[in-house]
C-alpha cells in the first residue's frame, strides 16, 4: 500500500506533455495577436504621419491661393507658359495654377507662385515657374495620381468672386502593407473682393 501511494503523487509524463502543449498554444496565439497589434499600430502611425504632411501641403496651398490675385490655370503642367501673369479660367480642369502672391509685384511676371503635378510629385515655384525653381511640397511616401484645379471668376468684369477648386487623388504609405488611397477636395475663394 505504501508503494502505491508514492506512485500516485505528482504528474505523469502524458499530463506534463498536454499541459506544455496547451501552454505553448495559448502563448503562440497571444504572441501572434501582439505582433498583429504592433504591425497595425505601425501602419496607423505611418499613415498618420503621411496624411499630416499632405494636409499641411494642402493648407499651405489654400492659404497662398486665398490671399493671391491674378489666377492663371493651364491644362498642361509643363512647360510653364510665358503669360502666367494674365488671368485665365479652367472650368474643365487644369494641371497648373499660377497666381500673384499677396506680397508680389503685379508688374513683375517672374514672381508668380506656381503649383503643378510633375509625375506623381506636387511641386511649387515662387519664381514664376522658371526652370530649376520647382521644389516638392509633399513627402516621398505620398504618390499623387490626379491633381486638378478648377478656376472660375478670374476676370474682374464677370461679377464673380474668383474661386479655385482643388481635387487630389493618390496613395500614401511607406510600403505595400501601409499604402492607403485618399481623395481630397477643397474649395478656395479669393479674400480680396473682386466683384
Amino acid at each position: 500500500m505504501k508503494n502505491y501511494n508514492k506512485k500516485s503523487k505528482g504528474f505523469s509524463l502524458v499530463e506534463m506533455l498536454v499541459a506544455v502543449a496547451l501552454f505553448s498554444g495559448v502563448m503562440l496565439i497571444g504572441v501572434g495577436a501582439l505582433l498583429s497589434l504592433i504591425d497595425a499600430n505601425r501602419k496607423a502611425q505611418a499613415i498618420n504621419s503621411v496624411m499630416n504632411n499632405l494636409n499641411f501641403a494642402i493648407e499651405s496651398i489654400s492659404r497662398n491661393v486665398r490671399v493671391g490675385t491674378t489666377y492663371h490655370c493651364e491644362s498642361n503642367a509643363s512647360p510653364v507658359p510665358v503669360n502666367i501673369d494674365s488671368t485665365k479660367n479652367c472650368k474643365n480642369g487644369g494641371k497648373l495654377l499660377a497666381f500673384e502672391a499677396s506680397s508680389g509685384d503685379p508688374d513683375d511676371k517672374n514672381d508668380q507662385i506656381v503649383y503643378r503635378l510633375n509625375g506623381s510629385v506636387l511641386e511649387k515655384s515662387e519664381n514664376g515657374g522658371a526652370a530649376g525653381t520647382f521644389v516638392s511640397i509633399i513627402a516621398p511616401e505620398v504618390s499623387i495620381e490626379q491633381f486638378v484645379f478648377y478656376v472660375d471668376g478670374t476676370s474682374s468684369s464677370d461679377d464673380l468672386q474668383p474661386r479655385v477648386v482643388i481635387i487630389i487623388q493618390g496613395t500614401a504609405g511607406i510600403d505595400d502593407k501601409t499604402k492607403t488611397e485618399f481623395n481630397l477636395q477643397t474649395t478656395i475663394s479669393q479674400r480680396v473682393l473682386d466683384i
